[in-house]
């Protein structure tokens, strides 16, 4: 480190280089020129004289020493004054921090935190209406089917948590089903049916159809006392050949369909003796049946809005 030179340090200087330069103190011996004098005296008061030079000199260079410690460039370090930048004395909140006067969000303004059973979820167009209930263990997929068009496709579809409520809508004059997908959400041709059909006046048919399988507990009511399909759960204890699982280990019980394969005659068979016949098509014929096991208890209904319940197999 460099020390720069005061006006004061550099007269001292001189004034010592002048005394050295003097004949006195250019021997050790005392005498400059050994003639009638006495150097003993004069010697001491030069050397006196040296002596608070050399002092004065030291305490300029000291004190020089102190000055550049504390002035840039230094290797000392001056302590900082102000709060280093992130520290908590800063008066500016840290990047995610919660200020004081800022209140928290609230779960309960916000739409994650909708309490299941009352969501708005709704598809479809027309006066007729089937508002559709969660009352499985999974999420549901249900589609619309309008009769004429695609059976993998919907032309309208909800998606429902466990608990959650969404309605399907559709117009006088078209007829058609809903039905569940399975857990890949594929709508497959062996699932539960909700039937529906509304003519030109709004006047319904609704049913629940088992014929093509059952991959769901379907139950319908149209407010107004009468009602349709089930909401038992019967899968587990269906015979092992009449029951197939999708990639979620969802099961789907055979349908009886035409009866010519003895899967279907086992599945339809089991299927008639959990739930009879008259609150579900077991068999294409049941409408058939004589009123008490006929499933077409809701035809003709003057209502045009149906609650429904999709359920576990």
């Amino acid at each position: 480190m460099s020390t720069s030179i005061t006006p004061d340090t550099q007269s001292l200087i001189q004034e010592l280089m002048a005394a050295m330069q003097s004949g006195s103190l250019s021997s050790g011996t005392g005498s400059a020129s050994g003639a009638g004098q006495s150097s003993g005296t004069q010697n001491s008061q030069e050397e006196a004289k040296l002596a608070e030079v050399f002092q004065e000199l030291m305490a300029l260079l000291k004190q020089g020493n102190k000055e550049g410690s504390t002035s840039p460039g230094s290797d000392t370090t001056s302590p900082a004054i102000s709060p280093a930048a992130g520290s908590s004395a800063s008066a500016t909140p840290a990047a995610g921090s919660t200020s004081p006067t800022t209140p928290a969000s609230s779960d309960a303004s916000s739409p994650a935190a909708t309490t299941s059973g009352t969501s708005s979820t709704s598809a479809g167009d027309g006066p007729n209406t089937t508002t559709i209930t969660n009352t499985s263990d999974h999420d549901e997929k249900i589609g619309q089917f309008l009769n004429g068009g695609s059976t993998t496709q919907p032309t309208a579809e909800i998606d429902l948590k466990p608990g959650q409520t969404g309605t399907l809508k559709y117009e006088n004059g078209q007829g058609g089903y809903d039905a569940e997908a399975d857990s890949s959400g594929n709508f497959q041709s062996t699932a539960s049916r909700l039937e529906f059909y509304a003519d030109a006046k709004g006047v319904n048919n609704d049913d629940v159809s088992y014929i093509d399988g059952r991959n769901a507990s379907i139950k319908v009511s149209d407010g107004n006392g009468k009602t349709a399909g089930d909401s038992q759960s019967i899968a587990n204890d269906a015979p092992s050949n009449a029951i197939t699982k999708d990639a979620g280990g969802r099961a789907t019980v055979t349908g009886w369909y035409d009866g010519s394969t003895q899967d279907m005659k086992d599945g339809g068979a089991y299927m008639e003796s959990k739930l009879g016949t008259g609150n579900a098509y077991i068999h294409p014929d049941d409408d058939r049946n004589a009123t008490s096991s006929n499933p077409m208890t809701m035809a003709q209904d003057t209502s045009q809005h149906y609650t429904a319940d999709f359920g576990d197999a």
